[in-house]
Order: structure tokens, then sequence, then C-alpha cells
């Protein structure tokens, strides 16, 4: 770093003063927001919720709008995320730090830099806000969790807007009815406008009241058992001759009150049941003792998270193998194919595996594959007590309602439910019960709007939110970029470029232990270095106390990841990386941390800070290194962005490439079995 950058330090943004005077209404905002979902489940308070943080922005500069929506995520996704705190506080924090930046940026994106809040905000924000939450929920580190329109599970006449929009639609009314309450309180709100929301939402009700009361077909019983197992890591086979006892019990109990269809929870037999014949064998003989058809789940191997389906013959019909699975926390299982649609006597079944249930996307592949009713399999006892399992309950419902479907969820521990296409609740077993829950269902074949069209609304509130910040982009395009930003833009795209072009195209990314991928890296980041080497991290000096700061990282994470492990009594699963300890340990030093460092905190750096100082230099090579750890897996990306803040806020102090490739390979064999590290 230049000696004009370096004394530049990387001080809190002087927007922050302003937090100071507004603490209260933020926290009372993000609080609210918070009591919206369980445990409290006041979903009436998500209608208000977010109109302390909309007046606090009135008048703001952008930067401080965005600190004030990032402090207000931190309240409300730091109260939502609490149950996170099973699998140890620095992770709970981790997430919450994370989320937060999402009502920041969409904050930023409505109201941020205009001199008040005017009637434009009523029509910018809702959609900036829908398309936010929109974003967030897709790809490989999606989290369609606490979206606002999921506090309305419980609000039958609005959610039923799902049915035509999907979640994001009622996210959308929610959204704007606290845009116009803001509006109104900083009378700011014109009656054309305020009468336009005030019909979009009569509208909404009316025609979701009408909705509910349209009557839907129930041919059958069907029941999902919970079972209640006690937590369990270790293989107990006292434990598990208890547990084959009560699943018996319970299906037998369902199968006595009519059920037809019976539906276990995730990994409900403690034995394998396509790799134990003894296994498959008394499952049939119960499914032809109680003429049920049956789903069935198990851990295959300890590798497949899997759910069967079986006829009352005892002939296995199907199985699915869970396809999206949960970052870090199912990291070394081994991902199926979707869709997720098991053949039944009853029809098709759509089945959903934990975390599965909260991708809209999922539930309406299965639905057009044939899928005549939703099944989802749970087991959220990982998180103790009940808000986890409580939130994740309450967006069940939208699936139901968005796929048109009856819904059975089957969880080990509660809340399992049956849920109508309305989204009614007709059956429930609460948490903490043993027992069985039984309601009439029927299989559906009509689609929905939304079953048709999928997530246009989704899609076409990102198009309308870059189109409202087009006049602004336009007037940026409009005057020339500075020479810095243009080398700064050519210095990440070439590396990343190669990167991604060698990990598809090659043969083989790998020649014996080196990853070509990270050899395309460094010769693009040598290719492009005009710099003297002390700017690009190649200083003799501070080697020592660089390497030490960033082994402490690494170790940290590693203690982080143990503890996370330890606390559900695993441990962490060492593996030697491609080549052993020794050649492979070098390689990924040498060549992969020396590479990727080169270019992260040493050229794109320096260029970065460059063009706007400390602080943007530390963001962009950190989502950079996030972006190019994409084929990795969520895993490596995760760890790419948290190790790139840390390696460069030591960047900051030391100009030191090497030491920070140090702890970069260090932390790539220490999490290599969580991160699959080139």
């Amino acid at each position: 770093m230049s000696d004009d950058l370096r004394r530049r330090r990387l001080r809190p943004p002087a927007a922050l003063s302003p937090l100071l005077s507004l603490g209260l209404p933020l926290i009372l905002s993000g609080a609210a927001f918070a009591a919206s979902f369980p445990p409290l489940d006041w979903g009436w308070a998500a209608w208000g919720a977010l109109v302390p943080l909309l007046a606090a922005a009135y008048g703001r500069r952008t930067r401080a709008v965005f600190w004030m929506g990032y402090a207000w995520g931190l309240v409300a996704f730091g109260a939502v995320l609490a149950w996170m705190l099973a699998l140890g506080p620095v992770v709970w924090v981790l997430a919450t730090l994370l989320l937060a930046v999402f009502p920041a940026l969409a904050l930023v994106a409505s109201v941020g830099g205009r001199e008040r809040l005017d009637r434009r905000g009523l029509l910018v924000f809702p959609v900036v806000w829908t398309a936010v939450e929109f974003l967030r929920s897709q790809g490989s580190l999606g989290f369609p969790w606490a979206l606002l329109g999921e506090s309305q599970h419980r609000a039958l006449a609005v959610s039923q807007v799902a049915s035509l929009a999907g979640v994001y639609g009622v996210s959308f009314l929610v959204a704007s009815a606290n845009a116009s309450l803001a509006l109104v309180l900083r009378r700011r709100a014109g009656a054309v406008l305020l009468t336009g929301t005030g019909l979009l939402l009569l509208v909404a009700v009316l025609w979701g009241t009408l909705e509910v009361r349209r009557p839907v077909p129930s041919r059958f019983l069907a029941a999902v058992v919970q079972p209640e197992y006690p937590f369990r890591t270790r293989w107990d086979p006292v434990q598990a001759a208890r547990d084959f006892a009560t699943l018996r019990r319970l299906t037998e109990a369902a199968a006595a009150r009519g059920a037809s269809l019976v539906v276990w929870p995730e990994t409900a037999s403690p034995t394998d049941i396509a790799g134990d014949p003894a296994t498959l064998g008394r499952l049939r003989s119960w499914v032809r003792r109680d003429h049920v058809a049956l789903i069935a789940t198990s851990l295959e191997g300890g590798l497949r998270n899997a759910a069967f389906s079986l006829a009352p013959s005892g002939a296995l019909l199907g199985r699915y193998d869970k396809h999206h699975l949960v970052p870090f926390a199912e990291a070394g299982e081994i991902p199926g194919r979707g869709p997720a649609v098991l053949p039944t006597p009853l029809g098709r079944v759509g089945v959903a595996i934990c975390y599965e249930s909260t991708f809209p996307a999922l539930a309406r592949q299965a639905v057009r594959e044939g899928g005549v009713l939703l099944a989802v399999v749970t087991n959220d006892a990982w998180f103790g007590g009940v808000t986890a399992a409580a939130q994740h309950a309450a967006i069940a419902p939208f699936r139901a309602i968005e796929e048109g479907r009856y819904l059975l969820r089957a969880a080990n521990g509660g809340l399992s439910q049956i849920v109508d296409p309305h989204g009614r609740v007709l059956a429930l077993l609460p948490a903490g019960v043993r027992g069985v829950a039984v309601a009439p269902v029927a299989g559906l074949t009509s689609l929905t709007p939304y079953a048709r069209l999928g997530d246009v609304f989704g899609w076409g509130t990102v198009v309308v939110a870059l189109l409202s910040l087009l006049p602004g982009l336009v007037r940026v395009a409009a005057s020339p970029p500075p020479p810095a930003f243009r080398r700064l833009l050519v210095a990440s795209a070439v590396p990343l470029a190669a990167l991604v072009v060698i990990d598809r195209l090659a043969p083989s990314p790998w020649a014996g232990a080196v990853p070509l991928p990270i050899l395309g890296v460094a010769a693009a980041s040598g290719l492009l270095s005009r710099l003297p080497r002390r700017r690009v991290g190649l200083a003799v000096s501070g080697f020592v106390p660089a390497s030490l700061l960033g082994l402490a990282a690494v170790g940290g994470f590693a203690a982080v990841a143990q503890d996370a492990f330890s606390r559900h009594g695993g441990a962490l699963p060492y593996s030697p990386p491609p080549g052993g300890w020794w050649a492979g340990g070098a390689v990924q030093v040498l060549i992969v941390g020396g590479a990727l460092e080169w270019w992260l905190r040493g050229l794109v750096f320096e260029l970065a800070a460059e063009w706007r100082g400390p602080l943007v230099a530390l963001l962009w090579a950190a989502v950079l290194g996030m972006l190019a750890a994409s084929p990795r897996g969520p895993e490596a990306m995760v760890w790419e962005l948290a190790g790139g803040l840390v390696f460069g806020l030591i960047r900051l102090r030391w100009p030191q490439v090497p030491a920070l490739a140090l702890a970069h390979g260090a932390g790539n064999l220490l999490l290599g079995f969580l991160t699959s590290p080139w």
C-alpha cells in the first residue's frame, strides 16, 4: 500500500454518529420484526415493524442510511436467529453480521441519498425490499428464512396471495403497508397513493377470504408420525431397538385410526433401509400387516439422507436422496438428485427433507413433476428448544398455498402438522409430544398460477428495482471511470475468468496434487502485476507478526467448527489434501495460498485502496475471493469471505502476502473437510 494510503486508517464511518440518537427507534423496529415470527409469533407486528426504520432514514445521506439499515438488521436477525446459539455464539454472530447486510442494501437502494422520504418511496421501497428478499433466497448460499411474508402464516386471508406470486407477494403487501404508514407519519403521503395502497390490500384480503372459503376435496386419511426420539449422535443398539418399537407402535396406531398413508420424520430409522435387508424386511412386514403406504426415512450409510416409499403390499416403490444440503451442517454427505417425487398407491408425493422445505422452487418443481401431495420430513432437534422448529413450521403453509396441495409435515420432536391447500392446519402435534396426527387429504392435480409461472413476480421485482436505480447508474456511467477503477476491474476479472474457464473446460482440474485453475490465477496475476513488490504485499518486514495473527485467526475458525461439532457429539473429520499431508500441504500453502493472496490481498487490494481507500479494498478483495470459491461449494465461499475479511485487516497493517499465504494454506488444511479446497 502506498505511504499516503497507509496513513489512512480504517476508522468507523462518520455516518455511525446518527445511530446514537436513533438507537431506540431502530431497536424497537428490529424487535417488532423479530416479534412477528415465532416464538412470539405476533404476525400483526410486521405491518408496522419497518415504520421506525423508514422514518429514521428521513433526510439522511446514503452512508448514514446504510449503517442505520445494518444496525436494524443486527437487532432484527440477531433476535430471530437466537436459536443458532445452540451451534455456538460465534456461529450466531457471524450469521447475524452477514444477514444484516441485506436490509441495509434494501434501504440504501430505495430511500438512501434522497432529501426526503417522498411519495416515490411508496413505490420503490416495497419493490426493492421484496427483490432483496428474493435474491437472498437464491443459490447455494440462499437463506429464505424470516422472510417478511412468512410472518403472515396464520393470516390466511392475506397469505392466499402466495398462490399467485409466492411468499414474496405477501412480503410485498406487508412492505407496502409499512411504506404507506411511514409516509403518513412524515406527512408526505398523497390521497391517491394512500387510496391505491388501501385498495390493493383490500382486494388482496377480500379475494383471500373467498379463496379460504372455497372447499377442497378430501378422499382418504393420512398420518404423520412424531416419535420424539432423544437426541443421539452415536450408534446404540439398545436405543435402536427402542426406536424401532416406537416406530412400530406409532405406525400401527396411525393405521388403526384409518390412515392409508403414513409419513415418518427425517432419518427416523436407526439403521439403513436399502442397505440393511433386515430393516427393509421389518418395514415390509409392518405395511403388509397394517395395510398402509409408508414414507420411511434413514441416513443411509451415514452419508445419504434418504426417503423411501413402500406400498401396502410391501413393495419398495421409490427412493429420494436429499439434494439441497445444508451448508456446513451436512458437509461430507452425498447429495442426491431432484425433483423429489415418490410414487405411492395414493398418488405421487413431492418430498422435501428438512431445509429443502424453505425453498419454494423445490416444491414447485416436485408439483410440476406430478406431485399431487407434498410431504416435509424433518428433525429440528439439533437446535434445542422450540424456536427453530416453530419458525421452520411457519414456512410450511406457504408451500401448501403456493402449490395448491395438502402438505404432511412429520418432525421428530415437533411441530408435526397436516396443512390443507389454503394453509389451514388440520392436525397438529406440539413440540415434546410423542404421537400421531391424522387428517383427511386428497391428491390434487390442478396447478395454481404460481405453480404454472414460478417466480415471475420475484424476478419482476428485481427488474423493477434495477430500473428504479437506472437513473443513478446512468449518471455514474456518464462520467468516465478513473484509471484506478479500470485497472481494478481488469485485475479482478481476468484471474477470475481464468479460474472459472480452466475449472469448467479442463478434463481434470488437477495435475497430481496441483490445481490447474489456481495456476491460471497465478499466471494472470503475474501478467497484471506491474506495481512495486512492496505495494502488492511482498515486503520483508512484518512476516512474523502477520503470520502469527493469520494462523491465530485460522485456529479460531477451526475452534468454532470444533465447538459446533462437539455440541452434537461429533469431531472434526480431518483428512489429508490431494497429494497427502506433506506434498499436498506444501501445495496448499505455496501454490494455492500464494496465488490467491498475491491476487486478492496483493494486486486487487492495492488497486482497490488506490481507488476508494482501505475499507473498499478490504471488502472488495474478500467478496471477490468468495466468488472465486463458488466452484468449490458454499462452505468454501463462506471460508473465503470470513478469512478474507480477517486477512484484509492484517494486510492493512502489514503488506505481507507470504504470511497471509501461509495462513490461507493452513486454513485450507484445517477446514478442508468442510470447504473442499483447491
